[in-house]
């Protein structure tokens, strides 16, 4: 089964569930960045589900064409796109304010390791295998 990609401001776009300490919740307009090494969350939309900076918590600094900010790690659940379910990720979480309406960037990691291949001429997502 595909998952349909739509465009904001020219990029790819879609919305993903996130499951964090048995919450789930789901996220809409999170941008699919090849780019990106890493799957980042905006920490406002997440907070509903109890993630929140604890003094145990990783904290980076981070560089991107949105610009640097500071972010800290958390484990999740489970991201999931459509039928595909990546358990147990290491999420990024931060302010976000790259001046686009997006909760969140899903970034390379997990779509190497859930097999997806992102088709721009149907505008889908789907997986390798």
């Amino acid at each position: 089964m595909a998952v349909e990609l739509r465009l904001l401001h020219g990029l790819p776009i879609v919305d993903i569930d996130v499951i964090f300490a048995g919450r789930r919740l789901r996220l809409e307009n999170i941008l699919m960045d090849t780019g990106s090494a890493g799957t980042i969350l905006d920490a406002d939309a997440v907070f509903e589900i109890g993630v929140k900076p604890e003094g145990s918590d990783k904290t980076a600094i981070i560089h991107g064409v949105g610009g640097t900010e500071i972010v800290f790690t958390k484990w999740f659940d489970s991201v999931i796109l459509g039928e595909w379910s990546v358990n147990s990720c290491k999420i990024e979480v931060g302010a976000m304010d790259y001046g686009i309406d997006i909760q969140g960037i899903l970034g390379f990691d997990f779509i190497r390791t859930a097999k997806l291949v992102i088709d721009t001429d149907r505008m889908q997502v789907y997986s390798s295998n």
